[in-house]
């Protein structure tokens, strides 16, 4: 049965060049004439487009971000735990994949 399937593949395989150099039929090109003049029309006249100013300080104020020594330490815990728990379910993983062949 495994050399059948591979025999059917193999010529499925063989078969796919072959359909692909098959040239296309004639194609015809039929140019499209408008029926009459375009015109861009604009969306909302000059007089109703607002721009407002803005400042170059009010844009570069930008508020630092203060960690005090107990907050960077636990953050620190905290992504140790994270790595330590995702390495022990890949490898958990990993085991149990072993086990089942």
């Amino acid at each position: 049965m495994l050399d059948g399937v591979r025999i059917a593949l193999l010529l499925l395989v063989l078969a796919f060049p072959v359909a692909a150099a098959t040239e296309p039929g004639e194609q015809a090109v039929t140019p499209v004439a408008p029926a009459g003049e375009q015109r861009v029309e604009p969306v909302a006249p000059p007089a109703q487009q607002q721009v407002t100013v803005v400042s170059a300080d009010a844009a570069e104020q930008v508020q630092p971000v203060s960690h005090n020594p107990a907050r960077r330490v636990a953050s620190g815990a905290a992504k140790v735990a994270l790595a330590v728990v995702g390495a022990g379910i890949a490898i958990g993983a990993t085991i149990a994949e072993l086990l089942f062949l």
